[in-house]
This record gives structure tokens, sequence and C-alpha cells, in this order.
């Protein structure tokens, strides 16, 4: 946590290695816009472009985006059986993940072995990690979480994600675009049925002593961003460290070919991530753009 009272903001981008279209993309954000940080999945199809992107870009700060629900495996899909299908593809969604560890079906060893790979493979690329989150927040999940914890530990990562939301963000309803508005409402649903492992979640950070920013938003505003949404939490950033999570993209053959939700919304982050506005908001509201692992943290 900040030991101050002024606001920073880091803008995270992620889904880095989903797409070449998404790593030049994220590229641009960060050179022509705001973006300070991104996270890198290691199973990710375009995850050898995405690390030279990386290693060209020195204002970019980049973390592991950990993986347990799409694409191959980094490990041998004969090393983690539960995690994948007979094509040897991860497919779970967090739903499905957490059933299949209640029910036995999936086993933490599996995935202790895979993020495990997904980690060291970043770094053997020459890539040293700021912060950890997870692919579609699956280390909410207490079992997941103390994997990502003893991977922190082990190589010494300061920052993890915490990614469970207040209310500032569900009062933005009325800013969105009235086309996304039931998007907007289902995700936030979504989002608020992940806080039965806050308390959960917060010991175990708390004993790790890794740390979190203080406060996180993006789960419900996903592809649905805006100009007044922008002005309206800009106003609202507290005093501390605060994440907001973002999905810049293009839309390629590649993208359109993938598995992804997000389409035309990666666009619509993109244009918001590059925008002039910025620039007043940013002074006007007093906030501080920042990355994972800057002195001011």
């Amino acid at each position: 946590m900040a030991t101050d009272m002024n606001r920073y903001l880091i803008v995270n981008a992620d889904d880095l290695g989903y797409s070449e279209g998404i790593n030049t993309t994220i590229d641009r954000c960060s050179k022509e816009g705001v973006l300070r940080s991104a996270t890198l999945m290691a199973n990710g199809p375009a995850f050898e472009h995405a690390v030279a992107v990386a290693k060209s870009n020195d204002r970019l700060t980049v973390g592991a985006h950990m993986n347990l629900s799409e694409w191959r495996p980094v490990s041998e899909p004969r090393d983690v059986p539960s995690l994948v299908d007979e094509q040897g593809i991860m497919r779970s969604t967090p739903g499905a993940l957490a059933i299949g560890l209640a029910a036995g079906r999936i086993s933490k060893r599996d995935i202790r072995r895979e993020l495990h790979a997904q980690f060291a493979k970043i770094m053997d690329y020459g890539l040293r990690p700021t912060h950890l989150d997870s692919h579609k927040h699956v280390h909410v999940l207490p079992q997941v979480l103390e994997v990502l914890l003893e991977i922190a530990g082990r190589y010494s990562i300061g920052w993890i994600r915490r990614p469970f939301e207040g209310g500032t963000g569900w009062r933005a309803v009325s800013l969105v675009d009235r086309g996304l508005r039931a998007t907007f409402i289902r995700q936030h649903i979504e989002g608020q049925l992940t806080n039965v492992f806050l308390p959960i979640f917060n010991g175990m950070v708390k004993r790790s002593g890794v740390k979190t920013p203080d406060c996180f938003c993006g789960v419900s505003l996903t592809g649905t961003w805006s100009e007044p949404v922008l002005d309206y939490l800009l106003a609202r950033v507290k005093p501390g460290v605060n994440e907001w999570m973002m999905h810049p993209g293009i839309l390629d053959l590649q993208l359109r070919a993938s598995h992804t939700r997000l389409l035309a919304q990666r666009e619509r982050e993109r244009d918001l991530l590059i925008s002039p506005v910025w620039n007043d908001l940013l002074i006007k509201y007093r906030v501080i753009l920042g990355g994972f692992g800057e002195e001011h943290q």
C-alpha cells in the first residue's frame, strides 16, 4: 500500500500474447496512450511475438497472466491430465475449475505443475515479471491462489491482483451506452459472486506478505468503457494504489478465429486508452499514472 495520500493508478492490459494484433495494440497504447502495465500469457499463441514487444518497450511493466482456461498447457498434457481434454487442451471455465477441484476431478498437483511451468517459461525468455494475475481471475479460488503466492515468494514477485470490485464501478452503469448496459449488469453480477472468496483471499495474501492494489476496477466495465465512465471513475480514484483492468486489441483474423467473447470491444478500449481526454482529466483529478514495481509504491 502507498504510504502517502497520493492517488496512483495502474492501468493494466490483460492478454498480452493472445494474438499479434493484441500485442501490437498494447504496445501502441503504451507508446501513444496511458498504458504502463500488461500481463503476459505464457501459453498464448502469440507469446514469442509478445516477448519481443515487451523487450522493445521500456515504458511497459510486464507481469504474468496465469492461464488454466485456454489452449495447450506449457507442461506436456500427459503430465497435467486433470487440466486437459482428449485433445490436450485446457477448457475449464472458472466455475468448472471450482467444481472440479471440489469434486477431486482436478488435481492441485497438476495446477501447481502447470502454473510453475508457465512462470518459468516467461523467465526463460528473459523477462522478470513484476506482478501476477490470472486469466478469468481463477486465482480467487484458494487452491489456485496458494500456488500463485508460492510463485511470488519463490521469485520475489511483489504484487498480485486483488480482483474484487467495490461499489464505485456499479454506480457508473448510467454512464454506459444504453446498448451495453445489459452486458455491464451481467458482468457486475458475475463479479460480485466471487466476493464469497474475499475473506479467504485477504487472509492468504496478508500472511504471504505480497502486496495488492488497494482498489480494483474493470470486471463490470469489460468492453463497455466510455469517456463519461472514465471521467466519473477518475474523479473517484482513492488515495493509494488503484488498478484498472482493460483488454485493448484489434479485431483481426486471428482474433476472429479465437474463442474470446471480446472482439470489437477490444478496439473500443484501445481507442479510450489513446484518447487525448486523459491528459486534462489526470491533471483535474490529481491522479498519477504508474506501473507495478515503481519506486512510489
